[in-house]
């Protein structure tokens, strides 16, 4: 494009036409709506990393990840000035651009173009909402839906009855589900991140988070955890006016629209004035038996229940020791 138009075109002699605080939200509005994309990994990359050897691993993340898109952000934006020039407008939507180029060359450029546009919202569903969905519906009801009844759940709902061809109708239309997605699952990453680093501070009792009766059932039937609950409501209803001005833009609804998530003070205060003992460890378990004081102890998920052997292994380290 920019050789078609002789250049980058003019998006980088514009000027702001807005300013002040209208200027300062709307740039709070894109980056939500940049965040929300990733917000679905945000709350799923578990089941990726954890197939990782090192959790050391996920680091080169934060090098390749910012690199990469602000590299395609930058070509997308000298592309699209570019088609001002070539077109006459601004094109934001890659697939309306492809239908533009005319000619052999330009229908086999528009073929490829469109392969690798089907190729990479495969590969973007596959890891960003298919998979994590299906292991949540394994999860629930093991003993109906497995991971590929999951995955064609999720594809037949995501696929037609949430109908994305009016989603992608529009970047307004986009930008609003994309907000949308933030709306409910910041919260929900907030209140993994607060629960992990601040609240268990990194300290987890693996073996008891796949028993129904162990310390991570609260107490409860559904094990549910209401200090969670609490901090998911305070941090996404109070988002839901600015969500619905974004959808009718008729609606007047004052400072509320621009309201922030406060979910991981919330859960985090809660937590703190009402802490969940049960759950509390002094280091991660890994292993259903463990050493305490030379005793080998059965790990139930709860409290630990002494087997009443000594271990060979503590005893080995004491005479090593001595």
């Amino acid at each position: 494009m920019s050789r078609l138009a002789g250049g980058t075109g003019d998006i980088w002699d514009q000027h702001p036409t807005v300013s002040g605080s209208t200027k300062a939200w709307l740039i709070v509005s894109s980056m939500s709506s940049m965040t929300g994309g990733w917000a679905t990994m945000a709350t799923n990359v578990a089941d990726f990393t954890r197939h990782m050897k090192r959790p050391k691993g996920v680091y080169w993340q934060t090098l390749f990840v910012p690199g990469i898109c602000t590299l395609l952000g930058v070509l997308g934006i000298i592309s699209t000035s570019a088609e001002k020039v070539v077109y006459g407008e601004y094109i934001w939507d890659p697939l309306e651009l492809a239908s533009h180029w005319d000619g052999p060359s330009g229908r086999a450029a528009a073929f490829f173009v469109g392969v690798s546009w089907c190729v990479a919202q495969i590969g973007t569903n596959l890891s960003a909402n298919v998979i994590s969905c299906a292991n949540d519906m394994a999860s629930l009801w093991p003993k109906y839906i497995n991971i590929k009844c999951g995955v064609v759940i999720t594809t037949v709902t995501a696929g037609w009855i949430t109908v994305p061809w009016k989603i992608i109708s529009s970047a307004a239309s986009l930008l609003n589900f994309m907000g949308a997605l933030g709306v409910f699952l910041a919260p929900i990453a907030a209140i993994l991140a607060c629960d992990y680093w601040v609240v268990k501070r990194r300290a987890i009792d693996v073996p008891a988070l796949y028993r129904k009766n162990g310390r991570y059932s609260y107490g409860t039937r559904a094990g549910t955890n209401w200090r969670a609950v609490v901090a998911m409501l305070v941090g996404s209803v109070p988002s839901l006016p600015g969500l619905a001005a974004a959808v009718n833009p008729s609606l007047d609804i004052g400072g509320a629209k621009n309201i922030f998530d406060i979910t991981f003070l919330v859960y985090g205060a809660l937590s703190w004035v009402w802490p969940a003992h049960e759950t509390l460890v002094e280091a991660t378990l890994h292993e259903e038996v463990i050493i305490v004081d030379g005793m080998e102890v059965t790990n139930d998920g709860l409290h630990g229940t002494h087997t009443g052997a000594k271990s060979v292994q503590a005893e080995t380290i004491k005479a090593a020791e001595a």
